[in-house]
């Protein structure tokens, strides 16, 4: 029974379709017309949004990158200063640290 009934509302939309479709579809166009201009709205809208994310993370990746590169600058201060130290001590120091030399 149940596939007769199937069966016969097919046939009874496709006939309403076909009788009624140009008065339908005449109806129809301003709705799917406000439609589309709410999704090209909402389109502008996640756009923005958008635009707004991602001007966000790239300043935080800028921040971050920053802070890394003078922590860096920082650790790297204190070896080259220590370097620079033993460079002076070394320079500084007198005759009998140092080896021979082959015209001595």
């Amino acid at each position: 029974m149940f596939p007769f009934g199937l069966a016969v509302g097919f046939v009874a939309g496709a006939a309403t379709a076909v009788l009624f479709a140009p008065q339908i579809a005449q109806q129809a166009r301003p709705v799917a017309k406000a439609a589309v201009k709410a999704a090209l709205a909402a389109l502008h809208e996640v756009q923005v949004r958008g635009a707004e994310v991602a001007e966000a993370a790239e300043d935080l990746y800028a921040e971050a990158k920053a802070e890394v590169n003078q922590e860096t600058a920082e650790a790297a201060s204190p070896d080259a200063a220590t370097q620079d130290e033993a460079t002076r001590a070394a320079a500084q120091a007198p005759e009998a640290n140092r080896p021979p030399s082959a015209a001595a």
